[in-house]
């Protein structure tokens, strides 16, 4: 027991180090501690499925990074989908009361290193910035074909102190409407906005139009001011322009051309390397090989986890994968 607790203070003392270096991970934890507090396992600890990065509003970096430190557990990983808990739900609570670091309201917005991990597409990179240090709110809308880095820009914008993430194909009327109210969002990022319902939109094209979030409920009216950046990414705008030319009208579009192969390999390696790892060789072997069937950055990954960044193991991944 004295072991345990020991081991226990020592996480804590970690964490709490860790919080003090990175401040912007403070509102992660907190997310994930509240989430798991509000989810607590139903069974046998070993059926327990965790939460995905959506679902604490963390970015994949940011996990990463935690499960690295040995504060995050992976519970499950797969092509589409991982799942993750706490090593320590105690231990993060302890570490996050301790803190003494201003709330996300005081937090100045620190945009130095956010990207970093994208390698390539400057101008888009330079337009986001510029729309997230404009005086008044401007809306982003980046459109490209599948494994672009859309994703990785948005969630980078999502990460940040006041970001909130949502997700277009599950993205409902009420749910947004209750997302707003409740979190007053900063940034707020769509992923996949041209799947959205097109009578889901009608509250994000009013906030973008006046500011103004309404919600109708039990006879009573809420209506609330606020200044809320929207970031949304869609593969093809052509059904946006077709439902809602309205709401397309209000972002400025910034369309990302697919890689070149030797800018996919040039990134994919740079990704491959930076965010999981990989030795320089074996990442652009990954890429080198990938680019012969496909431009995606995801499929660059999917191939690095599979093979285990066994070179020998790549050639059988992607005969799997494409029958090659």
């Amino acid at each position: 027991m004295q072991d345990l607790i020991a081991e226990e203070l020592k996480l804590q003392n970690r964490i709490y180090h860790a919080l003090l270096e990175h401040p912007g991970w403070e509102r992660c934890l907190t997310n994930t501690v509240r989430w798991e507090e509000e989810h607590p396992p139903e069974g046998p600890a070993d059926r327990y499925t965790g939460w995905s990065w959506k679902q604490v509003n963390t970015a994949p970096s940011i996990i990463n990074a935690l499960i690295g430190l040995g504060f995050v557990d992976s519970l499950y990983e797969s092509r589409s989908r991982s799942h993750y808990r706490l090593r320590s739900v105690e231990a993060t609570k302890e570490a996050l009361a301790s803190l003494d670091i201003p709330g996300i309201a005081q937090e100045p917005l620190n945009i130095e290193d956010l990207f970093a991990d994208i390698v390539g597409h400057d101008r888009v990179k330079m337009l986001l910035t510029f729309a997230l240090k404009a005086d008044g709110p401007v809306h982003v809308l980046l459109v490209g074909p599948p494994g672009v880095a859309k994703t990785l820009m948005l969630q980078d914008i999502g990460s940040l102190p006041g970001g909130q993430w949502y997700a277009g194909s599950t993205t409902t009327k009420a749910g947004l409407v209750s997302l707003l109210l409740s979190e007053r969002p900063q940034y707020l990022v769509i992923d996949e906005i041209d799947k959205m319902a097109l009578v889901d939109t009608t509250p994000l094209l009013n906030l973008m139009e006046t500011g103004m979030v309404t919600r109708l409920q039990h006879g009573r009216r809420d209506r609330v001011q606020m200044t809320t950046r929207v970031f949304a990414g869609a593969n093809d705008m052509r059904r946006i322009e077709a439902r809602s030319p309205a709401l397309l009208s209000r972002f400025a579009v910034c369309n990302i051309p697919p890689y070149t192969t030797g800018q996919f390999i040039h990134v994919a390696s740079k990704v491959l390397v930076r965010r999981y790892s990989l030795g320089p060789e074996t990442a652009e072997h990954i890429a080198s090989e990938v680019v012969k069937y496909s431009t995606d950055l995801r499929d660059a990954v999917r191939v690095a986890k599979m093979s285990r960044g066994d070179p020998r193991l790549v050639f059988e991944v992607i005969k799997c994968l494409w029958g090659s």
